[in-house]
């Protein structure tokens, strides 16, 4: 969730702005863009696509106004505090006319006569601006699938090829991004930082949680490696620290995992990466695959695991757990501001050298409603984690071998999120209520920033009352991430 904000923050503000004006071969009602008095704005059009400037955004209520109106004619519409994009639907024409602030749009159907090719060999203004309005509005797939195209058709154009760079990153095709800088001979910040994380990344990290039953602390180091321009092998190493409070004592243990996996990127933003992993105190090994098609405002993601070892309840941590999981989501932008999301799977628990013990179907989703960009970001999120026990197997003692409670946190928070110069803030705060009894306070602060080209540290922490396996309760949690970029710095 802090990872979305901190992508959306990181874009221009939006608001909303428009309405449509017609003449006598218009068969939608006629609206007009109005800007507030004083504002100063500039309209371009090319290829059938409309694109305003603005130094003043209009209020949120006239795109309802104008969507009314316009009805099927609207094909796509994005927008951000300083600039809007329309195109009409497939079969639609448009034109418009300005006045001052204010801007009259007629839709039409389409002429039977044919289009006159352009002769222009330059990518236009409008069309780069509305590349760059897809990208604020928080839509990394279409924004990079139509810098693509404006690429295709204007080879010699370097700014259409910087667009096509620059979406990449955005759409976390890194070392894309790089190869197409290198091209370039680009030599900014953004560019020395992406062409440096192009070949990999070095990492070491610290992560702490207190509850009532189950404290942990997890140390762990990982490189990740780039194979070509479509494979990426990792490794890992993780020590996992764990105190586990009984009725009789207080029992301290340590665990050590080795992890690896090779991760591959294939066009239509499809990414599989397969995953092995082992731990060497008890003797639990497992793998697994995990998959996600599209970008982040259009996402599907399928996890499958078997054996996985896990350390997320007291009985796991005193005899040696695994963890096999099957998991499906769904990430969706309904609008600019809005994102939703959900998982639903199923879980089971086991103890090495035996067979699954409890069993449990998990399901999670997701609200977030960005209600400002602009510095300070504001938002609201809404967030439902559930898991449902099924089977717990009995011991010899008549006593659930692993033990678990069934659980429905429902969260929601406030959002605060801003730059200062290069240090990316968020802050988050609101309150849980488990239907299964348990509420309380939940809150975080979380903070990350780039270092000269190769370093990244980023750090978190805060309390959270969502209840899970083995922490029951409120607990308190920190982590800390210090990452190096492997590649040319200079």
């Amino acid at each position: 969730m802090i990872a979305l904000f901190l992508c959306l923050t990181d874009a221009p503000a939006l608001t909303v702005p428009h309405t449509v004006f017609a003449d006598s071969r218009v068969v939608v009602p006629e609206s007009i863009l109005a800007w507030p008095d004083r504002a100063v704005v500039r309209i371009e059009d090319r290829d059938s696509e409309l694109v305003a400037r603005f130094d003043q955004p209009m209020t949120a209520d006239r795109i309802a106004t104008f969507r009314e109106a316009a009805g099927d004619a609207i094909g796509d519409l994005r927008w951000n505090d300083e600039s809007l994009v329309l195109r009409p639907a497939a079969g639609w024409t448009m034109t418009w006319r300005q006045a001052g602030e204010t801007v009259a749009v007629a839709f039409s159907p389409p002429s039977t006569e044919p289009l006159a090719e352009g002769t222009d060999d330059t990518a236009s203004e409008a069309a780069l601006t509305a590349i760059e309005a897809d990208a604020a509005a928080g839509y990394p797939g279409p924004a990079r699938r139509a810098a693509t195209q404006l690429s295709k058709r204007y080879p010699t154009d370097r700014r259409a090829a910087r667009m096509l760079a620059d979406t990449r990153l955005a759409d976390g095709d890194v070392r894309g991004a790089a190869r197409d800088y290198r091209a370039l001979g680009a030599d900014d910040m953004t560019t020395r930082r992406a062409i440096a994380a192009a070949p990999g990344t070095a990492s070491v990290g610290v992560t702490a949680r207190d509850g009532s039953d189950l404290s942990q602390a997890e140390f762990a180091a990982r490189i990740d490696a780039a194979v070509g321009d479509t494979f990426a092998a990792g490794g890992g190493l993780r020590h996992v620290v764990s105190r586990v409070g009984t009725d009789a004592q207080t029992v301290r243990t340590g665990d050590t995992v080795v992890d690896a996996s090779l991760a591959a990127a294939f066009d239509g933003a499809v990414r599989v990466q397969l995953l092995v992993s082992a731990a060497l105190d008890d003797g639990v090994s497992g793998g697994g695959t995990k998959t996600v098609a599209g970008s982040a405002d259009a996402q599907f993601r399928v996890t499958l695991t078997r054996h996985m070892p896990d350390y997320s309840t007291p009985a796991q941590v005193l005899a040696g757990g695994y963890l096999s999981r099957a998991l499906l989501g769904v990430t969706y932008r309904l609008t600019p501001g809005l994102v939703v999301q959900g998982d639903i799977g199923a879980n089971r628990y086991g103890l090495a050298g035996s067979s699954g013990a409890s069993d449990t179907i998990v399901a999670s989703g997701g609200v977030d409603y960005l209600v400002r960009r602009q510095f300070p970001a504001l938002g609201l999120t809404y967030r439902f984690e559930a898991e449902y026990v099924e089977r717990m197997q009995l011991g010899a003692n008549s006593l659930a071998i692993i033990p678990l409670a069934t659980r429905e946190n429902h969260t929601v928070q406030g959002l605060v999120s801003g730059a200062l110069g290069t240090v990316q803030m968020t802050a988050l705060a609101g309150w849980t209520v488990d239907r299964f009894g348990g509420d309380g306070p939940t809150a975080s602060l979380g903070i990350a920033a780039p270092i000269a080209v190769a370093w990244r540290v980023e750090g978190s922490g805060g309390i959270t009352s969502i209840a899970r396996p083995g922490f029951s309760g409120r607990q308190l949690y920190a982590r800390a991430l210090l990452t190096r970029s492997l590649g040319d710095t200079q």
